[in-house]
Order: C-alpha cells, then sequence, then structure tokens
C-alpha cells in the first residue's frame, strides 16, 4: 500500500515538474522577445500626458539593421498619433545614422514624423544634415531604410569648403554614400 503512495507521488512530482519546466520555458522565451523589441525601439525618461496619454518627453529610438549599420533618433518631445500608435510626430529632433566604415551623419530638424515599425522618418523645418565637412540645409528630409535612400528637398543649401550650391533635391544612397543633386526647373540652372 505504501509503495503504492509514494508512486502516485513521485509520478505527480514529476507531472508538476514537467508542467513547471514547461511554462518557465515558454515564459521566457516570450520575455526575451519582448526584450529584444526593446532594444529596437526605446523610450527613455517618458512622461505621459495624463489628459490625453499621447505626449512622450526626452524619446530616444535606436536600432540597427542586418548590414550593421546604426540609427538614433532623439526628441524632446513626442505625440503619438491617436488613430495609428505606430506613427509619432515629434519636436526638437536630432538623429545621427552611424554607417558601417564611416563616419555618423548628423540631422537636426525643428519637427519630425517618425514611424516605429519601419523606421521611416520625415524631418522638417529648419532641417540640418551634417556629415564630415559637408552641410546641407532645407525645408525636408526623408529617410527610408527600407529603400536605404535620404531625400532633400525645398530650398536646399549645400555646402563643403570652397563651394555652396543652392537645389531642388538631393538624393542619398545610405549604402554607397553616392549623392546627387537636382535641379527640377530648367531656368534656374548655372
Amino acid at each position: 500500500m505504501y509503495k503504492k503512495i509514494i508512486i502516485q507521488f513521485l509520478l505527480l512530482v514529476i507531472l508538476f515538474g514537467i508542467i513547471l519546466s514547461v511554462f518557465f520555458l515558454y515564459f521566457n522565451k516570450e520575455k526575451n522577445q519582448k526584450e529584444t523589441s526593446l532594444k529596437t525601439s526605446k523610450i527613455i525618461n517618458s512622461e505621459i500626458d495624463s489628459g490625453t496619454g499621447t505626449l512622450i518627453k526626452d524619446i530616444n529610438y535606436s536600432f540597427s539593421d542586418p548590414s550593421g549599420n546604426y540609427y538614433e533618433l532623439f526628441a524632446e518631445l513626442g505625440k503619438v498619433d491617436i488613430q495609428n500608435s505606430d506613427k509619432m510626430f515629434m519636436t526638437n529632433v536630432k538623429a545621427f545614422i552611424h554607417l558601417k566604415n564611416s563616419p555618423p551623419i548628423k540631422i537636426v530638424s525643428k519637427y519630425a514624423n517618425y514611424n516605429k515599425i519601419d523606421h521611416e522618418t520625415n524631418f522638417f523645418l529648419n532641417v540640418e544634415l551634417t556629415h564630415l565637412v559637408h552641410k546641407a540645409t532645407s525645408e525636408n528630409l526623408d529617410i527610408s531604410f527600407n529603400s536605404n535612400k535620404a531625400s532633400m528637398y525645398k530650398n536646399i543649401v549645400y555646402n563643403k569648403p570652397g563651394t555652396q550650391l543652392t537645389a531642388d533635391r538631393l538624393e542619398i544612397d545610405l549604402i554607397t554614400k553616392n549623392t546627387k543633386i537636382f535641379m527640377d526647373k530648367k531656368s534656374e540652372k548655372n
């Protein structure tokens, strides 16, 4: 009789051990996935407006791609789009693009729209892009990491030592770092 009770008790302990093991393995896997997603998009020192629940202060988003390029985005204030929580409107924005084997590209603007899913960023109003001795200012800059391109437009002034150009559009390939400058109106070309 005692043997039967001991065997049943041991089987019960083994069953609970298996159930707990499966639960903790699954729970840890879910926790690791959450930690990975937090590494790609972080909000540091955020304070949410209790009235609307959409304002965030001191924002920092960062991610890296499989090629080893790294992107950082900082803003003093952000407002989450009510209709699409993956999109955010930001104020007083700074961004850094750290391309593999290249010094960083710095971008500063008054405002930006940022998509947390594909990291598409649209900078606007007093946009300034600097890389080494190159500096370009404009009203708009769009960055697409899906196509690895940056496109600057509206009132572009490009400067480097000894050179100043005005243009309608400037396109940068983020992989090859090739830059193309365009004038849309032929009458304004020099």
